[in-house]
C-alpha cells in the first residue's frame, strides 16, 4: 500500500506540473493574442484551438486531483445521514460508479484518439493531428480512475479521515 501511495503521490505531482505549466501556457497564449491585436493588429488564429485544447486537460486533470481527497463535486444529502456502519459501504458504491463512469469516459476517448488516428484528421489552423488533443480525454479519464481508487482505500483505510483532522 505505501508503494501504491508513493505512485500515487508522484502522479499528483505531475499533474500539478501540468496544471501550473498549462496555466502559464493558456496566460501567455490569451495576454499575447490580445496584445498582438491591440497594438500590431494582428491577431493569433491558432491560439483558440491550443487554448481550448488545454482547458479540456486542465478540467479532467484538475477533476482528477479532486478525486485524490473526495473533492469532486457531490451531494452528500444522503450520505452524510447515513450510520457510521454504513458509511464506507456508500462510498464504496459511489466509487464503483464514478469509475463505471470514467471508464465510459476513457473507452469512448480511446474510441475517438483511434478514429482520429486512422482518418489521420488534422486541425483547421495549426494542422496538427487531432489526435494529440483528443489524447487529454483518456489521459484525464485514467488519472481520475487511479485516484477515484485511492481515495476509496484511504476511506476504507482510515487514512481519511487522518487527513480531515489534520487540516
Amino acid at each position: 500500500m505505501k508503494t501504491y501511495k508513493k505512485i500515487m503521490d508522484v502522479i499528483a505531482s505531475m499533474e500539478k506540473l501540468i496544471l501550473i505549466l498549462s496555466t502559464i501556457l493558456i496566460l501567455v497564449l490569451t495576454v499575447g493574442n490580445v496584445f498582438s491585436r491591440k497594438v500590431i493588429h494582428r491577431s493569433w488564429s491558432f491560439t483558440e484551438e491550443l487554448v481550448v485544447a488545454i482547458f479540456v486537460l486542465i478540467t479532467l486533470v484538475g477533476a482528477a486531483l479532486a478525486c485524490r481527497k473526495g473533492e469532486l463535486v457531490s451531494l452528500t444529502l444522503v450520505t452524510d445521514r447515513l450510520p457510521a456502519k454504513l458509511k464506507k459501504p456508500s462510498v464504496v458504491l459511489i466509487t464503483v460508479l464514478s469509475i463505471a463512469f470514467t471508464v465510459i469516459l476513457f473507452v469512448f476517448g480511446m474510441d475517438k484518439v483511434m478514429t482520429q488516428l486512422a482518418n489521420g484528421k488534422r486541425t483547421f489552423v495549426l494542422n496538427w493531428p487531432e489526435w494529440i488533443f483528443w489524447s487529454f480525454v483518456p489521459i484525464g479519464a485514467g488519472c481520475m480512475i487511479l485516484h477515484f481508487i485511492e481515495n476509496c482505500l484511504d476511506v476504507l483505510k482510515g487514512n481519511h479521515e487522518k487527513e480531515e483532522s489534520d487540516k
